[in-house]
């Protein structure tokens, strides 16, 4: 009979009954570790510890062990690596999210890496065949056998799910709203925030039930400013498109606000310049038919280098300074 999760827990949690010398010498190095007041741990040094305490050494060195600055949706992941010759399942990857942890506690990223660890432990021990437990996620009682006993013994607080809903939401910055009657319905209201730029579509798991039900369009209403090494990668047209619908839409917005009035709002833009008479100009009965005035303009910010021109130049601007 194959070996379980439950079965696989229960022999982790045999040695924690009496340890070993090599198990009390682990616990001791990772007592050091754990009350040095640095804000900072060695995952591998940690790693190689939990594996001889909690772990019967069955770890290392088939897994790799590594921060990411990519995984900003979930704080760390265990994942199998395929060997490309043999098409065969022969190491695992765990992974710890670099954007999610590295300014929280030194505790939120040790129990994320025992959580994993005890991923990579019933993978190893279960013949690849990982459980994935009641609801799907691997999370079933031999994961939460073996995570109570490791929390009763380290006073850990490992956990099924991390509560890093504020800084996974702050990477999430590419935005979709329906225009059906989604919209109108909590909890999403509509939205569908994602940190790639992956619109939503029929890849989605819940996209036949929300065309059956509700049958709206997404379009997308929010994305990052480009960044720098972008911006150079566009072609002149791209970025001339861009410069485009900035400036529209900032017109636009200034249209809808209105400049006040004396009886009332108008709907014309707001103008940011007032007639002035040039600097340093004496001002006499004999040239006031002369006097140069600045002609009245609706000033527009350069998308780019933030500087306010007038909306008649701003396009000869874009073209000689930023193209």
């Amino acid at each position: 009979m194959p070996v379980t999760d439950e079965d696989a827990a229960l022999a982790a949690i045999a040695t924690l009954e009496h340890l070993s010398a090599e198990q009390t010498t682990a616990l001791q190095a990772i007592n050091t570790i754990l009350h040095n007041d640095e804000p900072f741990a060695d995952i591998h040094e940690l790693f190689a510890h939990y594996n001889v305490l909690y772990f019967r050494k069955l770890l290392l060195p088939r897994v790799e062990v590594l921060w990411s600055p990519r995984l900003t949706l979930c704080a760390g992941i265990c994942e199998l690596s395929r060997d490309a010759s043999t098409g065969r399942f022969t190491r695992i990857r765990l992974k710890l999210s670099t954007p999610l942890l590295q300014y929280r506690p030194r505790s939120d990223f040790i129990n994320t890496l025992i959580h994993e660890a005890i991923h990579a432990y019933f993978f190893v021990t279960t013949s690849w065949k990982h459980s994935r437990g009641d609801d799907g996620t691997g999370h079933g009682v031999g994961f939460q056998l073996l995570a109570d006993a490791i929390n009763n013994h380290g006073n850990y607080n490992v956990t099924i799910y991390h509560t890093f809903h504020d800084e996974v939401d702050s990477f999430r910055t590419h935005v979709w709203q329906c225009d059906g009657p989604c919209q109108s319905q909590p909890p999403y209201l509509g939205l569908v925030k994602r940190s790639m730029n992956r619109a939503p579509g029929k890849g989605d798991n819940w996209w036949a039930r929300h065309q059956a039900e509700c049958g709206g369009t997404y379009t997308k209403i929010q994305e990052p400013a480009p960044t720098k090494k972008q911006l150079e990668a566009m072609s002149t047209k791209e970025r001339a498109g861009r410069q485009k619908n900035k400036l529209d839409s900032w017109v636009a917005a200034g249209v809808r606000k209105g400049a006040k009035t004396e009886g009332g709002t108008s709907d014309k833009p707001i103008d940011l310049v007032e007639d002035k008479t040039l600097a340093g100009q004496k001002r006499s009965r004999a040239d006031d038919d002369d006097l140069l005035r600045v002609e009245k303009k609706l000033l527009v910010e350069c998308p780019i280098c933030n500087l306010k021109i007038a909306e008649s130049d701003i396009n000869e601007h874009l073209d000689t300074v930023h193209t």
